[in-house]
């Protein structure tokens, strides 16, 4: 009879530990690395070259790589009003005579290996884009990681091994 109680103990016990998240700590992992980078510019119109409805400025980014372009992320927001927005945005322009959408305006990136451009691109060429204000855009860079795309045998210690070098 009196190891009813102390089983009841020992059960409670524990089920405070596990509500708490407590318990004996383990070992560290190995260091990480989430394989994202950031880098804060300025898109300045007086380096905007200006082909129809499209004003655009490109640049020369190295970090852009094969493995980025194939199997990462690259994602662009600017700062507007002390806030971070996403892009591509777009906004509608209305007629100071009529409460509808004149034409619009938006800001957007394009990119491939080594290479990004930013743009504003209006709906009609009548715009002059050349007034848009300078943007502080932010690029965000997630690289690739082949070991996310590897097709491992987990069955198998020794292909589990080579494939991560362990």
């Amino acid at each position: 009879m009196q190891r009813i109680p102390v089983l009841l103990l020992a059960l409670s016990l524990a089920a405070c530990n596990m509500e708490t998240g407590t318990g004996p700590t383990g070992p560290p992992g190995p260091p990480g690395n989430a394989n994202v980078f950031s880098l804060n510019f300025v898109f300045s119109m007086d380096d905007a070259e200006v082909n129809g409805s499209v004003a655009s400025v490109q640049y020369d980014v190295p970090d852009l790589t094969p493995l980025v372009v194939d199997e990462g992320g690259v994602l662009m927001f600017f700062r507007d009003q002390g806030t971070w927005t996403a892009m591509p945005w777009t906004i509608g322009v209305e007629s100071a005579d009529l409460p509808a959408v004149d034409y619009t305006i938006s800001l957007g990136f394009g990119y491939d290996a080594g290479f990004l451009e930013v743009f504003y691109e209006a709906s009609t060429p009548a715009i002059d884009l050349l007034n848009e204000p300078d943007r502080e855009v932010k690029l965000v860079v997630i690289d690739g990681s082949v070991f996310g795309k590897k097709a491992v045998d987990l069955q198998s210690w020794e292909s589990v091994k080579a494939a991560y070098d362990l």
